[in-house]
């Protein structure tokens, strides 16, 4: 039979070709919806796990680190690092901005940083080494056409622009200062007389003896500092991501369900479409005795056949989408290949294929053998 099904490809190459490709734009529409997804909640967890501490210190209550606003008492670093255990607390503070050039406007998180934390690979120029210096993202360097040695204002604050790095999350680009630049640009810019608002220590990255157990560090630090909760990182980045989920879930929720009924659709018309142009084909195949049983087989292997072709074609629509959309704005993270996504995906498109496929299985069975006789 499915030799059979592969003469009835075969008789229409062109438009077997055409059917294939329809499909397989329509799943990797699919896999670019679900791969935005999947790579927003990758940003959201790498931007925790990217500051590499074994726990992290912040505010009682403030379980993110994203969205979320955290102030520590500058006292607390010294409570805490006078816990067994702890061999230091590195300082991090994240104020959020709106950096503005050009009659444009972009939402960046800086991070504030010490002696860790700072950001997480160098794509293109060097590390902080003064107060005027600030690393950014790629997306906003690109966005805004800047370049290594440029000048980047924060409320009529210059920074120079040192290096580039490639960290964003929530659909924000992440900058990098350290905290005599974060001082200097709070005394001497337009945001000295809101300083109140800003915290000056938001998390502590805990830094741990290598003979020390995590948990009993937290058990100490939870008895002893009541002005901090503790938390793993792993923590933080899950509850980052179900954040995210929260936010990005129904959304992306609708258009992957409104993807997968256009997939059924798509399949069911291009198939009921192909079976009426060769229903005299169904009518010789009756007409030689084929049950009903072995061309609904037929039918279903000739969906299957064309998925077999569209899947791969898919795949490299979908990878070359994904690539120029991340080169257009780099912010944005297409991860088309995490591992329960991606076979989710593929999955589904076996399963549309097969209901796509039921959809002329009516015409097929009430074809008339004595179309087989007649002429043209």
């Amino acid at each position: 039979m499915f030799l059979l099904a592969w003469r009835q490809f075969m008789l229409d190459p062109l438009r077997s070709a055409l059917t294939a490709i329809a499909l397989g734009t329509v799943i990797a529409v699919i896999l670019i919806i679900v791969g935005f997804e999947q790579g927003q909640y990758h940003q959201l967890k790498q931007v925790v796990l990217n500051r590499e501490a074994s726990l992290i210190a912040t505010q009682p209550g403030v379980n993110n680190f994203i969205a979320v606003r955290s102030s520590l008492p500058q006292l607390s670093r010294m409570e805490v690092e006078n816990i067994d255990g702890v061999v230091n607390a590195h300082p991090l503070t994240a104020i959020p901005i709106i950096y503005s050039k050009d009659n444009m406007r972009t939402p960046v998180y800086v991070l504030v940083y010490d002696s860790k934390g700072g950001p997480s690979t160098i794509i293109e120029g060097q590390a902080i080494s003064d107060g005027r210096h600030i690393v950014i993202d790629y997306s906003l360097a690109k966005k805004y056409n800047l370049e290594i040695g440029d000048s980047f204002l924060v409320s009529d604050f210059e920074f120079r622009i040192v290096g580039l790095t490639q960290e964003s999350a929530f659909m924000m680009p992440f900058a990098f200062i350290n905290y005599d630049g974060m001082i200097d640009l709070f005394l001497e810019s337009e945001i000295a007389p809101d300083l109140s608002t800003f915290p000056l220590l938001s998390y502590m990255l805990l830094e741990l003896d290598p003979s020390a157990n995590s948990q009993v560090v937290m058990t100490q630090i939870e008895k002893h500092v009541s002005s901090v909760d503790i938390l793993t990182a792993e923590q933080l980045a899950q509850n980052d991501k179900n954040m995210g989920e929260v936010f990005y879930g129904p959304i992306i929720g609708l258009l992957v369900s409104v993807g997968y009924i256009i997939g059924i659709l798509v399949v069911g018309l291009i198939m009921y479409a192909d079976i009426r142009g060769r229903i005299k084909s169904f009518a010789v195949l009756k007409a030689l005795g084929f049950s009903n049983k072995k061309l609904i087989l037929a039918v279903f292997q000739q969906s299957l056949l064309l998925l077999a072709i569209a899947i791969p074609l898919s795949i490299v629509f979908s990878m070359g989408l994904s690539i120029f959309i991340e080169t257009v704005s780099p912010v944005y993270l297409i991860r088309l290949f995490d591992p329960v996504s991606f076979t989710q995906t593929l999955i589904s498109s076996v399963g549309f294929a097969i209901i796509g496929g039921l959809i002329p299985v009516r015409s097929v069975l009430g074809t008339d053998p004595m179309l087989a006789f007649q002429g043209e």
